[in-house]
């Protein structure tokens, strides 16, 4: 084959093997993306946040999404909590909402402890597999150039 002058001669039989690497390698960066929302989600609950789910499948979804959402909760106050059914403001040592009578469901500390040791876990396997995924994409990227001849 003749590109703008040079000839590139190209090892036909590593083109199977290159798909299926590509392949692969969109495939951990999707499970990367799954292990970066797993990781919003947990802190999202262990930070309270009410629409815990939300973020993390945003945050799966749109990787932009996860430092908006650690730029607005982790250097927000602490704010009064709220009723999740009224909307209004809590008395901290409460169990109920004075205004509806919705019972309070704090997280005990056994859950907020599970919490933080999932958000963790799920924060480093996402750094793992993004680093392997690179690897695997640099790898991929040097058999490419390997196979490739340019004659000038």
């Amino acid at each position: 084959m003749i590109i703008e002058g040079v000839e590139v001669e190209m090892n036909m039989g590593f083109v199977p093997i290159i798909w299926i690497s590509i392949v692969f390698i969109a495939l951990m960066a999707m499970g990367s993306s799954l292990f970066l929302g797993f990781c919003i989600y947990y802190d999202a609950l262990y930070r309270r946040v009410e629409n815990a789910a939300l973020w993390a499948v945003l945050s799966g979804l749109f990787h932009i999404l996860a430092l908006v959402y650690l730029i607005v909760y982790v250097t927000k106050s602490p704010q009064p909590m709220r009723c999740m059914q009224c909307g209004d403001f809590l008395v901290p040592t409460s169990r109920f909402c004075q205004r509806c009578g919705r019972p309070l469901n704090e997280p005990s500390s056994e859950q907020l402890g599970m919490y933080n040791s999932r958000r963790r876990l799920f924060f480093w396997l996402w750094i793992a597999s993004i680093a392997l995924v690179i690897i695997l994409a640099a790898l991929l990227f040097a058999l490419i150039i390997g196979s490739v001849r340019l004659y000038f």
